[in-house]
């Protein structure tokens, strides 16, 4: 089925056509009121562009590195579990279709593709494995060292979940336990990241601290991004352990409800970081513009994350690229309007809130 991102709410309804109820649930829930998930998305809108008018604008460039790789485009796609809910290829097709439209790819812990079977879909297109920290650190240590065999570049560290949020639309619809969604990466990984429909207790399920982020920089042979920042406070200890990244993120509203916006706070923990770690934001972005504003408020990429499930439901590996493509083709005709050749040339006086 060709995929048409003309309209991404429109693909938005064809994906939860196409899924089943519980796949549906599972990509689109929030937690509690699903306050945090509606106003991810409206805060970037709310912010207003002050374009520059009679600049050069004739050749474009998107280019971007991160963490020493150049990519073709600042949009990556973000660490999403569970891709056989979505697509008989699962993760696969994912990685082929963001490799295609020269996105970046962050694989989650979560997944239920082996990262070997997954880096052969990416070619030479870089590659980053997100881990929820696991108790067992000599069983986390072999899975690094098999990311960096099979090419992955860097690894994201979630720290913004220690125990399951809560969803009354996931407990009412839930994910039934099977064999092709179980975490084969991570022996022992609950095969509910959410637990929604386990229990509402509050159980610990990955426990980490500032102490096991200093080991986990010190054992892993790939820099350490840490995902899940909304202070600049606790960005600057992250980065005071030896983390080469921050993404600032709420998880997309899917765990703590009423959180601050990402798009409220990237400017405050750029700041906190300044040249000693690269930012990225994700959480509601659905324009070229969200990615403009994003970019000028100082992020130097942005991950979007069930967008690319929406395509991917609806026409596997291309549609994901489609999305990731049409993104990319919106960023570019902002750039143009307000003036930018470059990711340079987007710089906060664009933005007003």
């Amino acid at each position: 089925m060709l995929v048409d991102c003309v309209d991404l709410d429109a693909l938005e309804r064809e994906a939860r056509r196409v899924m089943r109820p519980e796949s549906w649930v599972f990509c689109d829930t929030g937690a509690d009121d699903e306050i945090t998930a509606k106003e991810n998305i409206a805060a970037w809108r709310a912010l207003k562009l002050r374009p520059r008018v009679l600049r050069d604008i004739v050749e474009i460039d998107t280019s971007v590195t991160l963490l020493g790789a150049k990519v073709d485009t600042p949009i990556m796609v973000a660490p999403t579990g569970r891709h056989h809910l979505f697509h008989a290829e699962g993760e696969r097709a994912t990685a082929r279709g963001s490799a295609s439209a020269g996105a970046l790819y962050v694989m989650s812990t979560s997944g239920a593709t082996l990262v070997e079977d997954v880096a052969k879909e990416r070619g030479s297109a870089p590659q980053w494995f997100q881990l929820y920290m696991q108790p067992d650190r000599e069983a986390t240590g072999a899975l690094l060292d098999r990311c960096v065999k099979a090419g992955f570049k860097a690894l994201v560290l979630t720290v913004d979940q220690p125990v399951p949020g809560w969803s009354p639309r996931a407990y009412r619809t839930p994910v039934i336990p099977s064999p092709d969604i179980r975490s084969v990466n991570m022996v022992g990984q609950p095969i509910s990241q959410t637990a929604y429909d386990v229990d509402r207790k509050g159980v610990v399920m990955f426990p980490t601290n500032f102490s096991d982020l200093e080991w986990l920089v010190k054992r892993c042979a790939m820099p350490v991004v840490v995902k899940g920042v909304l202070r600049g406070d606790d960005a600057r200890r992250c980065v005071d352990c030896g983390v080469k990244g921050i993404m600032v993120s709420n998880h997309g509203g899917r765990h703590l409800d009423t959180t601050v916006t990402t798009a409220e706070v990237v400017a405050e923990v750029v700041a906190a970081v300044g040249v000693n770690a690269e930012v990225y934001v994700d959480g509601g972005i659905r324009r070229g513009t969200d990615i403009v504003k994003a970019l000028a408020l100082g992020a130097r990429a942005v991950l979007v994350g069930r967008p690319p499930l929406w395509g991917l439901s609806v026409s596997g590996a291309d549609g994901a690229a489609a999305v990731l493509t049409h993104l990319r083709d919106e960023m570019v005709r902002a750039m143009q309007l307000c003036g930018a050749a470059n990711l340079a040339a987007l710089t906060p006086d664009l933005v007003k809130a």
